[in-house]
């Protein structure tokens, strides 16, 4: 399964908002600084970072619609900052480098089945539980596992004319070929849990999270012109605290989500950062 080439770049350079306060930037350049991320204004084809509450909705969907989107990281510390487990994860998202923590002891299943998806879910939540997690931490583990295999596994792959091979029919696969193959890894540590969904297509784009951010606070709705991940996308983006993606085109989609390991239940309000990135060759 291949994955993003590390930069060899030492520092990185962002963009910041507008609407950032000269002491919110102050202090939000001193967190990223410690990542080695460099706020810049004005700088031409660099990443564009918005920090905002967390809150998402709506009133991000412009901001990821901008070519190429921004990245929404969330200030969810009381002095304003940014978490720097969320900075970790926006530095090794741009530098290349693994979205699950070094720190982070992982679990892996590689899938070409759909009966392996649901033993390799209840893996992922049986690690939250052996690791102090709750029950309604280790359920929403299952369930972000279990969107993450389905998305990869179905509606990821293409054939040569880039027509889905499985998507259209989603209930009636059962194994998919050898060479269609996906990851799913998972694992435990600094008081939230990580899942991450790897296939070797990089078709992702931003737009079915555009869809899902339309539609936050009302009725979910499936779109079946994407194979009918729409809800699954909505439920990640609800069950986890921070969603990191690195797309390298024609080669892998790198989809990864923290959840916090606490009992708390109704965490769609909750503050989230989305990181989507598209890599260009």
């Amino acid at each position: 399964m291949e994955t993003a080439t590390p930069s060899k770049t030492p520092l990185l350079e962002l963009t910041p908002d507008e609407s950032l306060t000269p002491a919110a930037l102050e202090r939000a350049a001193g967190a990223l600084a410690r990542d080695g991320l460099l706020l810049r204004h004005g700088v031409a084809h660099t990443p564009r970072l918005v920090l905002f509450d967390g809150r998402l909705g709506a009133a991000q969907v412009p901001l990821l619609e901008r070519e190429p989107a921004a990245l929404l990281l969330a200030t969810r510390e009381p002095d304003g900052e940014p978490s720097a487990w969320e900075v970790a994860l926006l530095s090794s998202l741009l530098r290349g480098s693994s979205l699950l923590p070094l720190q982070v002891r992982t679990g892996r299943a590689r899938l070409t089945k759909v009966a392996q998806v649901g033993p390799a879910c209840e893996a992922a939540s049986e690690a939250v539980l052996e690791a102090g997690g709750s029950r309604v931490a280790a359920g929403l583990v299952a369930d972000v596992a279990h969107e993450l295999a389905a998305n990869a596994l179905l509606d990821a792959p293409v054939d040569e004319a880039g027509v889905p091979r499985y998507a259209h029919r989603r209930d009636q696969v059962r194994e998919v070929a050898p060479e269609d193959a996906c990851l799913l890894e998972w694992g435990v540590g600094e008081g939230r849990a990580w899942v991450q969904g790897v296939d070797r297509f990089g078709r992702l784009k931003a737009s079915p999270l555009i869809r899902v951010l339309r539609s936050w606070g009302g009725k979910a709705q499936v779109d079946a012109s994407g194979g009918g991940a729409g809800l699954g996308l909505r439920r990640i983006l609800e069950h986890s605290d921070a969603v990191a993606v690195r797309v390298v085109p024609g080669r892998a989609t790198e989809f990864a989500c923290a959840v916090d390991l606490g009992e708390a239940r109704r965490r769609a309000a909750h503050p989230k950062s989305l990181l989507f990135c598209l890599e260009r060759g």
